[in-house]
């Protein structure tokens, strides 16, 4: 097989779907207004088999002088047989056919296929963004849209419902319509955005480590009343203060954000956030909540606490009673 690097065969991936989306757009709308949309071909991947993949790859641009196939989730859910046979097929790919691989999931780097295209095409990774990176791209996203917002409020916005882009995105398009050219202020993103999950239980977690019983229990209040499963709700808490365990050890141990990030495998979102936050508890304390929350899990699954679809009242005054024993 040769090492030479086609100018026909892309693979687009990472855990930033919304910036990735938009480059395979862009390429589509590109493609589409110089050569025409009948020259255009998406395909399923879970489905496509080495067979179909080949006739395509063969068959010439029809009154066009290129052809574009794209094929998402080929990597991630195309069966592994196929796979090889259409590693196999991909030097055979002229330079009239262009082929895009698109996949919303980071693909096994093992692979044949992977190794392949490595080595035949350009492959093009899309990480998710670092916290100052996320605020780089409101400001950016909303001076595209004319939306006035300075740096703290784009900030604040990144903190508030990020770091999902796409989630992101629709929060603007509502900032854009409610502030109608003003400038966006806190209150506005107060008002109008959807703070994520995420968010709203570091609002708990600060609220408690300041002992505010009061904030802490309307913070909850409204996460309850989101419509979110109560389940998934309190294994997020669950989930958050794990994590501030680990964070306030390594941090005790002197070990950098970086060094945190990779070993936990989180977001450098999360680890910026709980390492700001691990400086109010002490690590006794943490401990102590945790298994506070665990003991609630326990007495949930056996039916000590009930917890019912439609009726979790028992299982809210549980974490309420840990909130106001946390605060005390």
């Amino acid at each position: 097989m040769s090492d030479h690097k086609s100018q026909s065969i892309f693979l687009l991936y990472g855990e930033n779907t919304y910036s990735s989306s938009e480059k395979l757009k862009f390429w589509q709308n590109g493609f589409i207004a110089k050569y025409g949309e009948d020259s255009l071909e998406v395909i399923d991947g879970k489905t496509m088999n080495s067979q179909q993949f080949s006739t395509n790859i063969e068959a010439m641009p029809f009154l066009s002088e290129k052809r574009m196939t794209i094929i998402k989730n080929f990597l991630s859910q195309g069966k592994e047989d196929n796979q090889k046979l259409i590693a196999k097929h991909l030097s055979k790919t002229p330079d009239s056919n262009i082929i895009i691989f698109y996949e919303t999931h980071t693909p096994d780097k093992r692979t044949t296929l992977f190794k392949t295209l490595s080595k035949l095409g350009k492959i093009e990774y899309f990480p998710e963004l670092s916290p100052i990176e996320i605020n780089k791209w409101v400001l950016n996203k909303a001076k595209s849209k004319n939306i006035n917002i300075d740096f703290r409020n784009a900030n604040y916005l990144g903190q508030n419902c990020g770091p999902d882009l796409w989630v992101l995105a629709n929060e603007l398009e509502k900032l854009k319509l409610y502030s109608n050219g003003t400038p966006v202020t806190k209150e506005m993103i107060d008002e109008i955005c959807t703070a994520s999950l995420s968010s709203s239980v570091f609002k708990l977690t600060d609220s408690i480590a300041q002992k505010d019983i009061k904030e802490s229990l309307k913070i909850f209040k409204i996460l309850a009343e989101s419509g979110e499963d109560p389940i998934k709700i309190f294994f997020m808490i669950v989930r958050h203060f794990r994590i501030l365990i680990q964070v306030h050890e390594m941090i005790s141990k002197g070990e950098s954000p970086l060094t945190i990030t990779k070993r936990l495998k989180q977001h450098p979102f999360v680890i910026q956030k709980t390492s700001a936050q691990s400086r109010n508890f002490k690590q006794e304390k943490i401990e102590k909540i945790y298994a506070q929350l665990l003991k609630i899990d326990t007495e949930v699954k056996t039916g000590i606490i009930k917890s019912y679809k439609g009726d979790n009242r028992e299982f809210e005054l549980a974490i309420e009673k840990l909130i106001i024993d946390c605060c005390h």
